[in-house]
């Protein structure tokens, strides 16, 4: 067997044990993939980055992962909003099955930061993670 043949049996078997776990992009809408195009289309920061927004000190970022971080248990999870430059203890993420539910989150978290400055979403945070 050559190398060729090889590395095309390698992706079947990923794709065979990984069915239903990756995602891409059509208009906005996930639909499931093989390995390999979610591979390729990953590449592309187009294909990932769905909006990012500098509000003084700190960055909100929503992207799509193409992966379902629900793992198989409810609705499926595939797009992640963060906020980055906070103290370092701190690293909120949110997780949401739909482009719109994601973009509806960043905005409000970009609004209430803009608004409210860091420290509400700080408070909030805190909160979350003492119950």
């Amino acid at each position: 067997m050559n190398d060729t043949n090889r590395n095309d049996e390698t992706f079947e078997d990923i794709d065979a044990l990984l069915e239903g776990h990756f995602y891409k992009l059509v208009d906005k809408e996930p639909v499931p993939c093989t390995f390999a195009e979610y591979a390729s289309g990953m590449k592309s920061a187009d294909n990932r980055i769905i909006e990012q927004t500098r509000v003084g000190e700190l960055t909100v970022s929503t992207v799509f992962t193409g992966i379902d971080h629900a793992f198989g248990t409810g609705e499926k999870q595939l797009f992640e909003t963060s906020v980055f430059g906070l103290p370092d203890d701190i690293h909120p993420q949110w997780r949401f099955a739909s482009w719109t539910d994601a973009v509806n989150q960043h905005l409000q978290l970009v609004l209430m930061l803009e608004h409210d400055g860091p420290d509400s979403l700080l408070e909030e945070i805190r909160k979350k993670q003492a119950s």
